[in-house]
């Protein structure tokens, strides 16, 4: 009989001590996704908005250029590379 009781002492203990690394886990999981929900004014570099919309311009005009064939397609990215200043 005392041998069961240890034995179902050290489950009840062993059961006890998961949850709470369980309830850890889960607070280190909520904080990530609060994290991953917080309000972005400005992207990860740090760079300014106006900065990033002209970085957004000069991927639009770069993928308009992908259509091209050889030199049209070079003339393309020369002239976006020149209008956003990216020589």
């Amino acid at each position: 009989m005392m041998k069961l009781m240890s034995i179902l002492a050290a489950g009840a203990l062993a059961l006890s001590v998961s949850g709470l690394g369980f309830a850890a886990d889960q607070k280190t999981q909520d904080q990530k996704t609060q994290d991953q929900n917080a309000p972005r004014t400005q992207d990860q570099t740090g760079a300014p908005a106006d900065q990033t919309k002209q970085d957004q311009e000069y991927l639009v005009a770069l993928k308009k250029c992908e259509g091209l064939q050889d030199a049209a397609k070079q003339k393309c990215i020369d002239q976006a590379k020149q209008k956003y200043n990216r020589m």
